[in-house]
C-alpha cells in the first residue's frame, strides 16, 4: 500500500450514481479460477455492494467488485471499448498470475486475499446491509 497526501480540490467532477460490477467465482479451495457469474449493482454504495457480494458468495465462492466507468470520449472513437473497470475489491479471479502476460505480484496477492475472505468476511455495519 502506498499513501500519498493530496489536495482534495484537484478533482473537477463527481458521480453520485455509481455502477458496481460484482464477479462471483465458482472457485476451488486454493484457487480463484472457475465459472463466473457477473452482476451490475446500482442505487447502492460500496459497502452495500460488498454486503450483497458476500451474501451471494456465502463462504463458498470468491468475489471481486469493480467500479464501472463509461468513457464517452473513447466510446465516440471506438464504441465497443468505451466501458472500463476500476478494481475496488479483489481482481479478476480467472487471471493467471503465473502467466507470462499477466504475471503480477499484486494480482497474486489480491487473489490470496479473495480466498481468505471466504473464511473471514469483511464486517459490514447493520445500516449498510442489503
Amino acid at each position: 500500500m502506498e499513501i500519498i497526501e493530496v489536495d482534495e480540490r484537484d478533482s473537477s467532477w463527481e458521480n453520485d450514481c455509481p455502477r458496481f460490477r460484482v464477479y462471483l467465482h465458482g472457485s476451488g479451495p486454493d484457487a480463484t479460477h472457475g465459472w463466473t457469474s457477473t452482476h451490475d449493482l446500482t442505487d447502492c454504495d460500496l459497502l452495500q455492494a460488498l454486503d450483497w457480494a458476500q451474501r451471494e458468495a456465502n463462504g463458498q465462492l470468491t468475489y471481486a467488485i469493480a467500479l464501472v466507468v463509461d468513457d464517452g470520449e473513447l466510446a465516440r472513437h471506438d464504441p465497443e471499448h468505451g466501458r472500463g473497470l476500476v478494481w475496488l475489491i479483489g481482481r479478476d479471479g480467472n487471471d493467471d498470475p503465473g502467466d507470462a502476460d499477466t504475471r503480477d505480484l499484486r494480482l497474486a496477492d489480491a487473489q490470496r486475499r479473495m480466498l481468505a475472505r471466504r473464511r473471514d468476511p469483511v464486517g459490514v455495519p447493520v445500516a449498510d446491509r442489503c
